[in-house]
């Protein structure tokens, strides 16, 4: 690589780590007060701490961020870029609120996917998000879908898709969630800080599906945790408390 690339690239990826680990942005808590969200970048390339008063949330793939909002005055949502393939863009999104002076991952998703080379050059997936409503007891939060796939090879599998989901918000546990459903299963959780470990689990869980058909935008929240469902039995833990 010429010098001249190679100090650009030094410069920009400078410039990534001073703009990531000295951020900050204020919203209200769910009570009501004014609060502060400091962003660090942890000593891994992919890992972000995000702390409120003693409080800190550690998420894991996390490479940076492409935009940040704050909506209705309470929610931080975060679309950050995490490991993709070498033909695949992956984002996700994380919306942060605080209650009680703690942290909290109200929702964490796959939010968009782009393939290109190949036979489905051109395939994308995008979720845009807005939230409706005034207090704890009506905020709703709409994920507005774009689903296109291309294929050179079947064009006849290929389409275009837009809608609309609606998820509502559970006061006491500050999350936004599709439904309820009862999941009787033992897991294996993926934890990329410790070994691997079974979790039973046989109850009424909070759940998340943007997309019926794709298991991997399927989210369980379990003891104060947001999952995604892998392969087989395998839920990933994005992050930690």
């Amino acid at each position: 690589m010429p010098k001249q690339k190679l100090l650009l690239l030094s410069i920009a990826v400078c410039a990534i780590w001073s703009s990531t680990k000295a951020q900050s942005y204020t919203i209200e808590s769910l009570e009501g007060t004014k609060v502060k969200i400091h962003f660090t970048k942890t000593p891994s390339w992919y890992g972000e701490a995000f702390s409120c008063l003693a409080d800190t949330l550690f998420l894991d793939d996390y490479g940076y961020a492409k935009e940040i909002h704050v909506l209705k005055r309470k929610f931080l949502q975060i679309d950050y870029y995490t490991r993709g393939g070498s033909n695949s863009i992956f984002r996700s999104t994380i919306i942060l609120s605080v209650k009680r002076n703690k942290i909290n991952a109200s929702i964490l998703v796959q939010s968009f996917g782009k393939a290109f080379g190949g036979d489905i050059d051109g395939s994308l997936y995008r979720i845009k998000f807005n939230v409706t409503g005034n207090d704890t007891g009506n905020f709703k939060l709409i994920a507005h879908i774009y689903d296109r796939h291309k294929s050179y090879e079947h064009p006849k599998t290929s389409y275009t898709k837009n809608k609309q989901i609606i998820l509502a918000f559970d006061p006491d546990q500050n999350i936004f969630y599709s439904a309820r459903k009862k999941v009787a299963q033992s897991f294996i959780i993926d934890d990329p800080k410790v070994p691997s470990e079974k979790l039973a689990v046989n109850e009424v869980l909070p759940v998340i599906f943007l997309d019926k058909l794709d298991k991997y935008t399927y989210c369980y929240y379990i003891r104060g945790s947001w999952y995604q469902t892998g392969e087989g039995d395998n839920l990933f833990k994005l992050y930690s408390k």
